[in-house]
């Protein structure tokens, strides 16, 4: 006679070896995603503060911003990504802004594979944000403006205030 004791004990054996492997498989793509976002994250603040940072107000030239902008470009995300791989960076400056690309491939385990079979999945990633020059005359006029409709609403909240108080 079988002794059905030991022959059922196997099964937790068997489904382990085939549950684990998707287990661990799903485990490290999820830790590729968090990398990505990450990466993703980091690129897009990276982006706008290069870009801020070629439209200060001591820059005059728009060689002195595309140089600032271009410098910080690379240093800002230097030794930050995780999950990217063939970085570059480009910078571009017009009269009205800054604007900094970054383009990377995502680099994820199995991707590669699965971009064989589905042909809608693009592993580039394509990040761009600009920032306006500072031009100070147009800076110092935009404050002035600002200044004066805050005190005209501040002339006009104590008037209704000041009628009040006679009654």
């Amino acid at each position: 006679m079988i002794d059905m004791g030991k022959r059922e004990n196997g099964y937790l054996t068997v489904e382990a070896s085939l549950l684990f492997p998707m287990v661990l498989l799903f485990t490290v793509m999820m830790i590729f995603l968090g990398f990505y976002s990450y990466d993703r994250c980091v690129l897009e603040q990276s982006a706008y503060e290069a870009a801020l940072r070629g439209t200060g107000n001591h820059i005059k030239s728009a060689q002195e911003a595309y140089e600032e902008a271009y410098e910080a470009a690379g240093r800002i995300v230097e030794e930050k990504l995780f999950a990217m791989h063939d970085f570059q960076y480009d910078v571009s400056v017009s009269a009205d802004f800054v604007t900094v690309d970054y383009h990377c491939v995502v680099n994820m385990p199995l991707m590669g594979w699965l971009c064989e079979y589905v042909s809608e999945i693009d592993l580039t990633l394509d990040i761009s944000s600009k920032a306006r020059r500072c031009r100070q005359t147009r800076t110092i006029r935009g404050c002035r403006v600002i200044n004066q409709l805050i005190n005209e609403m501040n002339r006009e909240s104590k008037e209704p205030a000041a009628k009040t108080d006679l009654k």
